[in-house]
This record gives C-alpha cells, structure tokens and sequence, in this order.
C-alpha cells in the first residue's frame, strides 16, 4: 500500500470505543502503526482524586442541558469530551402518520457494525408491526472501507434526506463533517440520530457511551488492584478520532493520581488487535523489565492477549476497553493463576436497539431534554465476567459479549424526554 493511499485511509477510518473498529487496511500502512515516539498530541494528566479513583471534570453544558436533567443522569456525564447541546427537537409535535426512515451507515466490516445493521432492520420491521414506520427501510450503506470517504457518507445522505425520510439513523465516519447536511436536513423536519459519534449540530440526537469514562473507570479499578504501583502500558487507537483523544486523557488522568505507576511507553494499535499484538511485540522485545498494566483504548485486548502469550511473559492487567469474546476467554483462562483485571462490555445489538428505540420516541413527540443521551459504563469485573463471557468462547473467537446489563432499556431512555411515548 503506498503512501497516498494510507493518507487517505487514514482520514476515513472511525471507530467507537467499544466496537466500531478500524478495517485491517491500516495494517499495511507504516504509519498507521508503530511505537508512539512523540508528536502533538500529548497529553499531560490531570489529577483531581486519589489514586484508584475516577477524576471528577465538569461537562460542556453550553445551554444548561445537562443541569436541568435529574441528578442521577448527570453523573453520566462526567467529564464528557465534546459539548452537550439542547435539542431542536424538544417541542417537535408527533407524527400523525408512519415515518420512512432512512439509514445511513458505514462498511459491515466487522461483527458489531453486522449486530447494528441485523438489529436496526429487526426494529424497523417491529415498528412497521406496530404501525409506526412505512415502506421499506431505504439504506446507504457505504460497501468498501478502503475507499469510503466522510463526502461519500453525505452524499448518501443527502440523498435520503431528498427521498423525503422524516428520519436517519447514522454512525457518521466524520461527525464534524456531518454537521453542515444534519443542520440542513434538520431545518427541512429530518431527525437524525447518531449511534456512537457525535455530531454536534442541535439537529442530531447523538446516543454514545461517554468515551472518558468508558476507559477511565476500569483504568482507575486496575490502578487500586496494584495499589499505585507498577510499570504501564498504553495501547493507543487511531489517533486523530474524538473518541481516543478522550480515551488517552482518561488513562493519562487516572495515572497522573498514582505517582508509583510509571508510564514506561505507548504504542499505537489502531484499534485493531493484530496491530496491537504485533506493534507490541516489537516493544517487548526492547523493554524486558516487568509490565504490570497494559492501558489499551478500546477493541484491542485480544491482541493484547495474543502479544504476551506468544512471548511467553507474564500478562500484565489489560485493561479491556470495549471487550470481546476472546479477550474475555483469554481473561477467564489466567483466573486459574489468580489473574485479575477490568473492563467495560456492551454489543452492537444492544446499542441498535436503544438508538432506534430513541429515534422512534423522537417523532412521536416525546420532546428529548438533551442533544447527547449517554450512560455510564457497563464495568465488567471478576464478580460478574460470566455475565459477559460467552458459553464456550475462546481466546480465537471474534465474537462479541454477552448482554451483561441492559444498555439504556427503556425505562432509562425515558428519563431523557419530556413526555411519556409508551
């Protein structure tokens, strides 16, 4: 793959923090991998708790949003890395006839973006059932990660929003790219929902884990399991994403609380596991001395796994940031010795769920209170890793998790709106 070409891969790949990862591709480019030596995002940590605990940051409530929800949702909130607006769909009036519905979405390159897609057309005919939705499902579902682009998306878009669609369900490959097309279609009466990234446009009704604390909550459980003490790692994503700048401050705020745990290097994995093992080889080859926390930013545990494995070193805590089914099979295998570690679980068809489900509340006239509806991580621990581990999974599997617990049931969800759609 030449140069050019891995520019311009780069600049199209999204990922979430729990599922949306990077194709493969960037695995052939040699920038897209290799020791983190420096550049100019660094990150300083800011410590504002003890060691062990989650840093306390106040959201970005341009409009006093988040503050007029009630207490226990604000918590969600903490620390959220992008602004929080109102939503231009408070007093939206209900739809007095079945919506047609469009959907945008990126390459079914892997298993969670397969779950979302199967889940998002289980709902949409569900709600034809139930007499809320017409027609056929119109799609524009971009087919080759190698070429996608954020100007291909839009085009996509723009035509649903031309077909006459009252609604889009998309998971935007550039949310900052969208916000022009969201804010056109929304002042034409189209309501947009993002699953995952955000787009900051008043239009679009954004439905995301909340990325900082989704990595810094089972960093901060690993650091009190060490007592503040030992050698990390960092396993970054793809660098330039909202979501792993965020990912990388939580780790960086978490560690800057514990003065005893040394940050003795960073690699980058793009949010793939292949990457992450092999880029991770390379630096254990050059650092023998022991590594107690690998700090990795979502997706790429397994790979975390297989490095250690197939170098025969102890596994240090990985701290499983959106974790799979072989992550969690290689987890279950070290408790023999007794291994133990964090991290956050959640599925692609729990999340299509709960984003169609909102978008449906939407359009009849539940009036969101929010722009952003978020929640707080599903932490997995040892108390409840057999909720999440699949029967019979193994540390091959390229499944996803168990449900564990709900991912904003409807009961949560109806908090964020107005009024009562039941």
């Amino acid at each position: 793959m030449n140069r050019s070409t891995c520019r311009r891969a780069r600049t199209r790949a999204a990922a979430s923090s729990i599922g949306i990862v990077l194709t493969v591709l960037l695995a052939g480019c040699g920038g897209a991998s290799g020791t983190v030596s420096g550049g100019t995002d660094t990150v300083e940590g800011n410590a504002s708790g003890a060691c062990g605990q989650v840093p306390t940051i106040a959201p970005k409530d341009p409009d006093g949003a988040i503050k007029a929800l009630p207490a226990d949702l604000q918590k969600a909130y903490n620390a959220y890395g992008e602004e929080v607006f109102a939503s231009a769909w408070r007093d939206k009036q209900a739809l007095d006839r079945p919506a047609k519905v469009g959907f945008s979405y990126l390459p079914v390159s892997n298993a969670f973006a397969a779950a979302v897609v199967k889940q998002t057309e289980a709902s949409f005919a569900e709600a034809k059932a139930n007499g809320l939705v017409q027609g056929e499902l119109v799609k524009r579902i971009m087919t080759d990660p190698a070429t996608m682009t954020p100007a291909e998306q839009i085009r996509g878009y723009n035509e649903l929003v031309n077909s006459g669609v009252d609604i889009i369900y998309t998971t935007p490959l550039s949310g900052d790219a969208m916000v022009a097309a969201v804010d056109a279609a929304g002042k034409k009466g189209v309501v947009t929902v993002s699953l995952s990234a955000t787009i900051r446009s008043k239009y679009a009704v954004n439905v995301a884990e909340n990325a900082y604390l989704n990595v810094a909550e089972p960093t901060a459980l690993v650091a009190e399991q060490l007592d503040g003490n030992g050698n990390v790692v960092v396993v970054r994503g793809f660098q330039g994403l909202s979501s792993e700048t965020i990912g990388y401050k939580a780790v960086k705020d978490v560690l800057a609380a514990c003065p005893d745990l040394k940050l003795i290097g960073e690699v980058n994995g793009a949010f793939v596991p292949p990457v992450a093992k092999a880029e991770l080889l390379k630096f254990l080859s050059s650092h023998p001395q022991k590594i107690d926390m690998l700090a990795q930013l979502g997706v790429m545990g397994s790979g975390a796994h297989a490095a250690f494995e197939s170098t025969g070193r102890d596994t240090p805590k990985v701290v499983d940031v959106g974790a799979s089914a072989s992550s969690l099979a290689s987890w279950k295998k070290l408790e023999t010795n007794g291994y133990e570690t964090a991290g956050t679980g959640g599925n692609g068809t729990q999340e299509a769920k709960a984003w169609f489900t909102v978008g449906m509340m939407v359009l009849q006239g539940g009036g969101p209170k929010v722009g952003t509806i978020t929640r707080e991580p599903s932490v997995i621990t040892k108390a409840n890793l057999a909720d999440y581990l699949p029967a019979g999974a193994t540390p091959s599997d390229l499944g996803e998790v168990k449900d564990g617990e709900p991912w904003m049931p409807a009961e949560y969800l109806a908090k964020f709106f107005a009024k009562s759609t039941a």
